[in-house]
């Protein structure tokens, strides 16, 4: 039987009376004081403290933001018909996710001294093309939309987000820095990005056997979602901390 958590959000009831159209929104939105905070304290020097490049940078960040979204229905999650047709809150759930680790990489994009905002792209289009092409691996590996859009399973929408968030921390971080050549660039996302790689392949191992059975039609969402997604975000987190500041973090 399906746990109660699970039916509240199923049901709508375990976000309030508001539409769950109205959370996506609200969550989508809510990476934009995100992008201008990371922007104010850290950006490249024309850059921290100037409310207009500042807001400029954030509106190209969200825009960012909605363009990748829409891949999403290609890699097998329609925000629209799953989440405002059918009230799936499991694809809701992966669409904060995936808001947020673009934003993520977005952030670290944009993070460090360069020429021009066309070194910003690169960065962040380098980390954005990893970030979806390690996706696109585990879908196809672990078939996990499936689980989320058609079995509506809260733990593995909370294990897949954990997963899309770690990779958007490692990655976002490994193109973080004062901008050199494209060479250099693209060097140091390997140098510093591979742990995304080998995080995705260590999460494909348990994932099968994580996700909805006929014996077991609603895993925990405790012990089968949100612990292994805590324990993929301190695998990144531990590697954010391992390579400490990006050249060209304000002191």
């Amino acid at each position: 039987m399906k746990n109660l958590l699970y039916q509240d959000l199923e049901n709508g009831s375990g976000l309030g009376d508001k539409p769950l159209r109205f959370w996506t929104a609200a969550g989508s939105l809510a990476c934009l004081p995100l992008m201008a905070l990371a922007l104010w304290f850290w950006g490249a020097r024309e850059v921290r403290g100037n409310p207009v490049e500042v807001f400029f940078l954030s509106f190209i960040g969200m825009t960012w933001v909605h363009l990748a979204r829409l891949f999403l229905p290609w890699l097998g999650l329609d925000t629209y018909s799953d989440v405002r047709g059918r009230k799936n809150s499991a694809v809701m759930m992966i669409t904060w996710a995936a808001s947020l680790s673009i934003t993520m990489l977005y952030i670290g994009g944009s993070l460090g001294e360069g020429p021009s905002y066309v070194e910003n792209v690169f960065s962040v289009g380098l980390a954005t093309v990893v970030w979806f092409g390690l996706w696109i691996v585990f879908e196809n590996v672990t078939h996990v939309s499936f689980c989320i859009a058609e079995e509506r399973d809260l733990a593995s929408s909370l294990r897949f987000g954990g997963l899309l968030l770690a990779w958007a921390l490692i990655l976002g971080r490994a193109v973080a820095g004062d901008w050199h050549s494209v060479s250099g660039t693209v060097a140091d996302a390997a140098r510093d990005g591979w742990p995304a790689l080998v995080l995705g392949g260590l999460a494909c191992l348990p994932e099968k056997r994580l996700q909805p059975t006929r014996q077991q039609l609603a895993p925990s969402w405790f012990f089968c979602g949100l612990l292994p997604a805590l324990g993929y975000l301190g695998v990144a987190v531990l590697w954010f901390w391992h390579l400490g500041k990006w050249e060209g973090m304000p002191r």
